[in-house]
């Protein structure tokens, strides 16, 4: 069992760092100032030869787009991608892909990213706004203290506005797109996949995402997605019954249930499932897999 300590140390160290940001006063500034401490570290981006100008340049970017673009993540949320990205070792084979797009902003983002550690970075989206909501139940948001409903056609980027934003504020030719519905477009993807970043809104959609990406997902791949304070969303994590029949495996959980990652002294709508398909040997096999606390520090895993 030892193995395993590293995990749960690791699970511990993020409780307790998103304690001890409620309790110690942090201001907006000084979460920001974290973020860019961890995103600026040497290690991070190294082994892809991107040094502190190159990512001072991605954070000028990132705020341009959000700034320009209609946008659901802000600017910050994208260091925080990003620095997921650039600690992927170049080794681990596999494209990024994006679920729900909207106007593009995140995409941009993201390819800026694709480009500099040379991956492919897969679009998807139905380009024509949320589909219809047939449980229509209500959204809850408790920790932010927003309740509603979504409309059929909310969050509509026209094909050719995304790729336009992109162009402007991006890389385009690291870009694929794929068109519909995730519930049928998403059964042309093929693997293998090392990170995914989904802000779909609708539990239907989260779900048919899943069911498409986590298979094909490395071991150790992340999930990102912009929906952990939507209740309704983030139950599909947990719920044991539906992950055994769709994914043959137990429900991984999700780390920033309810309130997300500790990116602001209140909330955030970011957070994150990591594949792992066995806890012993996985940590054992695979040295590259860190756990950062909130000052910034990386804890490594690895084993003899």
């Amino acid at each position: 069992m030892t193995a395993v300590r590293p995990f749960l140390s690791g699970l511990k160290r993020a409780i307790l760092s998103g304690l001890l940001v409620r309790l110690s006063g942090l201001t907006p500034l000084m979460m920001e100032a974290l973020v860019l401490r961890r995103f600026y570290r040497d290690d991070v981006g190294r082994a892809y030869g991107i040094d502190r100008k190159a990512k001072a340049s991605m954070v000028d970017r990132f705020r341009t787009v959000t700034q320009q673009v209609p946008s659901g993540t802000s600017w910050l949320y994208h260091v925080v991608l990003a620095t997921e990205l650039l600690n992927i070792p170049p080794s681990v084979r596999g494209d990024v892909i994006e679920c729900g797009c909207w106007k593009g902003a995140s995409t941009a983002s993201l390819s800026v990213v694709c480009a500099a550690v040379g991956r492919k970075l897969i679009v998807c989206d139905s380009f024509e706004g949320l589909p219809d909501d047939e449980q229509r139940k209500t959204h809850q948001y408790p920790h932010v203290g927003v309740f509603g409903y979504y409309q059929k056609g909310m969050y509509a980027g026209r094909l050719e506005e995304v790729q336009a934003v992109i162009a402007a504020h991006g890389s385009l030719g690291h870009c694929q797109f794929v068109k519909g519905f995730f519930s049928e477009s998403l059964k042309s993807l093929t693997g293998p996949l090392v990170f995914a970043f989904l802000d779909v809104d609708l539990a239907s959609s989260m779900k048919d995402c899943i069911k498409a990406i986590w298979p094909l997902l490395v071991d150790g791949g992340l999930v990102y997605t912009d929906d952990s304070c939507d209740m309704e969303v983030v139950k599909a994590w947990f719920d044991e019954a539906w992950w055994n029949d769709a994914c043959g495996c137990p429900a991984p959980g999700y780390v920033g249930s309810g309130c997300g990652l500790p990116l602001s002294p209140d909330f955030s709508s970011l957070g994150y499932a990591r594949k792992v398909s066995d806890p012993v040997r996985y940590y054992q096999r695979v040295p590259w897999l860190v756990y950062p606390d909130v000052s910034g520090e990386q804890k490594g895993t690895r084993h003899g």
